[in-house]
């Protein structure tokens, strides 16, 4: 097992690498959103360790940076952690950038917002934590 491997206690095999490249991956660093790669197999952790992003607050990355999938289907889910947690200072950061997001990948305004992620051994998407309701819904709520 990989550093991150362990940290996440995920083992990054064939099954796990496909659900990557099925997605794709955005993080919120230093209040600016990042994509990743359409087709990357690589986990966030991985993704924001080759970017060379910094601790901000001193400690791990993953536990700093809000961070999110746009799953196959084109719904969105965010969380932070390697748990997967989400919490209102969480919410706050990741809705202020729904509507870049939104637009950078075109996605459509009936795509399901969902917050924080339950680990399951394994399935395509886990289930969530929350759910917020349609892009639409919550692009109207701010």
């Amino acid at each position: 097992m990989n550093e991150f491997e362990k940290k996440y206690g995920i083992k990054e095999d064939e099954r796990t690498k496909a659900f990557h490249r099925s997605r794709r991956m955005f993080c919120v660093y230093d209040d600016k959103l990042f994509i990743g790669d359409e087709g990357s197999e690589d986990s966030h952790a991985k993704w924001i360790s080759k970017e060379g992003f910094t601790p901000l607050k001193g400690g791990e990355l993953v536990d700093e940076i809000v961070r999110g999938i746009v799953d196959h289907e084109g719904n969105i889910r965010f969380y932070i952690g390697y748990d997967f947690e989400v919490n209102d200072e969480v919410e706050v950061i990741f809705f202020k950038h729904l509507k870049e997001l939104v637009n950078k990948l075109n996605l459509s305004l009936d795509s399901k917002v969902f917050g924080g992620s339950i680990k399951q051994e394994h399935s395509a998407v886990w289930p969530s934590r929350k759910e917020y309701g349609s892009v639409k819904d919550c692009l109207g709520a701010l």
